[in-house]
This record gives C-alpha cells, structure tokens and sequence, in this order.
C-alpha cells in the first residue's frame, strides 16, 4: 500500500444522501494524520436547520447529491438556487465553501485517506499553494456562512442556531488545518465548534448529528503527540478514543443526516488502527451508495491492499481504469499516477512482475506526486531484489529515498532507510 504524509485523498458516503451543514467530516483540527480526509474528499454536510426554508434545505440536499457523484458544476447551480430561495439560510454558502475546499484539496492532490495517514512533521504542513481564484471563491463563501450563522445564533441560541455556528467554525478549521497548513492555528476554531456543539447537544439531546464533529474532534486529539496534546486541552479540546468511537457510532445511528459522514470518518479510524477488514466494509457501503464517485474504489483499493487483498485491489482498479468516464472532471492532481502505483503494487504483491513493472514504469511517466514517485520507485526496488538483482534494487531505493523525503513522506523514508541498509550487509 502506498501510505503518505501529506498528499493523498478521501472520499466517501454510505446508506443515504447527506445533508447541507457540516461539510464533510468532522476532522476539526484535522492534523495531516486524521482525516478527511479526508478528505478526501468525499464531502458532506449535516443537519437541516429547522427553521430553514424548506426548499433551501432540499435544494442544498439535492446539491450535496451530485457533488457526492463528482458532479461539482451542477452542484454549484443547486447550491445558488438554494441560496437565493432563503438568502438568510447558512447551509447553502456553507456547501459552496465545502466543495470549494474539497476542489482545493484536489487541486493539491488529495485524493485518498492516505493524506491523512502519514507522520506528523514539527512544523506546519507543506502543501502546494492553492488555486487563487477558487481560495477566493472559499473565503467569500465561508464569511457569507459565519456571518448568517451568527445572525441566526443572536435572533435565538436554539439548538440548530448553536450548530449551524459550529458546523461553519468546523469547516473553518478544516480548512486552516488542511489546506493553510497551520495545525495549531486550527485550535481556535476548532474550539468554537466543540463548544457551539456541545451547546446544541445540551439544549437538544437527540441531535444525534453534533456528536459528528464532537466524535472527531476527540479521535483527532487522541492521535497527536504529546505536547499537541496538551496545548489542546489548555484550549479545551479533549481527547479520548473511547469516546471519539462512541460518539462517531452515535453520528452513525441509522436515520440521522450524518450518518454518511460518520461511516467516512470510521472508516478512516479503522485505517488508522489496523482493522482494514473493517473499513473495506464501510467503504463497500459507500461504493454501493455511489458508484459513480471513482475515488471510493480507488481508496477501496488501496484499503484492500492494507488488507492483503492485491486480487481485489487489482480487480477494483482494473474495472474503474477500462470506465470510459475514468479520469472524468474532477480530476485530482497526480491520480493518474495513482491509479497505476497502487495497480502496479498489487500486481507485484501477486507476483504479475511483467505488468507490474508496465503499470509502476506507466505511473512514472504520468507526472506522480513526490512521495508516489518515491513509492513507484520503491516497488520496483521490491520487484528487483525479488529477482535478485541487488545492484537494481539499491538504485531503485536511492531515488526512492530522495523523492520520498522530498515528498514528505516519513513513513516511507524509513521503510527505504531499512532496506537500503539491509543491501549493505
């Protein structure tokens, strides 16, 4: 499996089509190691606000729909439309502004969980400077959002007016954390949320989807080092997994706007702990949920081989690489290279060496990623010294030791380190 650290995707949706609020995931302060992710890149919302106009609510369902299918300019008119049949309504700006990061984060080759799955460097995240046309289309969104959204709360701190501030300070935060690279500078926001949240689910406890960012926001605490962690709960931001898996099961519960979401997020909680079986689960249901969304079967492929599955992993990505829509707008920067790295390590993991090497030497020339191209290289340095052809294998994992630190990618700088030093002996 191609793990990384900073540039990867997400994406998913299960069972029923979401709603308008959070925008995708509650990965709050999403460190690069949690996500979204991501996110990525799946999107989402949650929960309606009761006092909506109906028609904005169920246009900005329907908008949320196609953006769940890839169909990001149709979900842009959808969610115009919803904005100008109650201009006062959050939700619509709010989605604007999630499919906006959500292009951003492609723009920035986002597209699988394991963006969210790397190591954590000191300093903030480095990613490629964002589209400035589409950051403008982000801010001026996410400020139309906070500035509704704190009008609703001062007219009446009902339940929904407390969520709908938190579910935009949420996005906020995930935005500041994923795509502005400042971890820390994400605590403030982060902490509106949790706060706002935490309001909602006091003044109406069967919401169940404010347990949504809650579940998260504790999950992504309980991952990060410990000084981090301390200067979180100085900020009054806890972190206790036990908790983080109740709340997300919570968010889950059958029925409740953010069960999609939910199921993403465990998803990405069952990667990070191990139980692959578990995540190709909810991946399948998202699969099923949407067919059309290629980057849930690109991430159920690389789920399975963490599972070690590289038949299936192979048999999902072959099918979707034939699709005469595969490659389709949106694109993510690098996935073509993806698609062919991932295929290439399962081939290689079923001994297929011939194709391997076609699909791995194939990703090389489709402009991958640093930290892709330090896997691809790192492969054929597997294939190589299976073959027994040292001299090959050091030359493969030099460069795949100088492209991977380059990329980012500690997880794979220190599996090369190892190898590398084995050859010496």
């Amino acid at each position: 499996m191609l793990t990384v650290n900073q540039h990867g995707r997400v994406e998913a949706q299960p069972i029923r089509a979401s709603n308008p609020s959070v925008t995708n995931v509650g990965c709050l302060i999403v460190t690069t190691r949690c996500a979204t992710a991501l996110t990525c890149l799946i999107l989402s919302g949650a929960l309606a606000p009761t006092d909506a106009s109906p028609q904005s609510r169920a246009q900005t369902r329907a908008g949320f729909a196609l953006a769940y299918d890839l169909q990001f300019a149709a979900a842009y008119d959808v969610f115009a439309e919803a904005a100008r049949a109650d201009p006062r309504d959050p939700a619509p700006h709010r989605a604007i502004a999630a499919i906006t990061w959500i292009e951003i984060l492609f723009a920035q080759g986002v597209a699988t969980f394991e963006a969210f799955t790397g190591e954590i460097s000191k300093g903030d995240v480095r990613r490629p400077p964002a589209p400035p046309k589409i950051v403008a289309r982000y801010r001026q969104s996410i400020d139309q959002a906070h500035g509704l959204a704190d009008r609703q709360l001062a007219l009446g701190p009902d339940a929904d007016a407390h969520y709908q501030v938190g579910a935009t300070a949420a996005l906020s935060s995930l935005y500041r954390a994923t795509v502005d690279g400042s971890t820390l500078g994400a605590f403030s926001e982060a902490r509106r949320a949790v706060s706002e949240m935490e309001r909602c689910r006091k003044q109406d406890p069967s919401k169940h989807e404010a347990a949504l960012v809650l579940g998260m926001s504790e999950y992504t605490v309980s991952t990060m080092s410990w000084p981090v962690r301390m200067l979180a709960r100085l900020s009054g931001l806890a972190g206790n997994r036990d908790t983080a898996l109740v709340l997300l099961r919570e968010a889950a519960t059958p029925g409740a706007e953010t069960e999609t979401d939910a199921l993403l997020l465990e998803m990405i909680v069952e990667m990070r702990e191990g139980r692959h079986n578990d995540a190709l689960q909810h991946l399948q249901q998202l699969r099923r949920a949407h067919p059309r969304n290629r980057l849930l079967s690109l991430n159920y492929a690389v789920a399975a081989l963490a599972a070690t599955q590289p038949a299936v992993a192979d048999q999902v990505l072959t099918e979707w690489m034939a699709a005469p829509d595969w490659n389709a707008s949106p694109t993510v920067l690098g996935e073509t290279a993806l698609w062919f790295a991932h295929r290439g390590t399962a081939r290689a993991r079923l001994h297929r060496t011939a194709a391997a090497i076609t699909d791995l030497q194939r990703g090389l020339g489709e402009s991958p990623r640093d930290w892709v191209a330090g896997r691809i290289h790192g492969q054929l340095g597997d294939v190589a010294l299976e073959a027994g052809e040292r001299d090959r294998a050091r030359r493969e994992f030099e460069l795949a030791l100088d492209l991977s630190a380059r990329g980012g990618d500690g997880l794979a700088v220190k599996d090369v380190r190892q190898k590398l030093n084995a050859l010496k002996r």
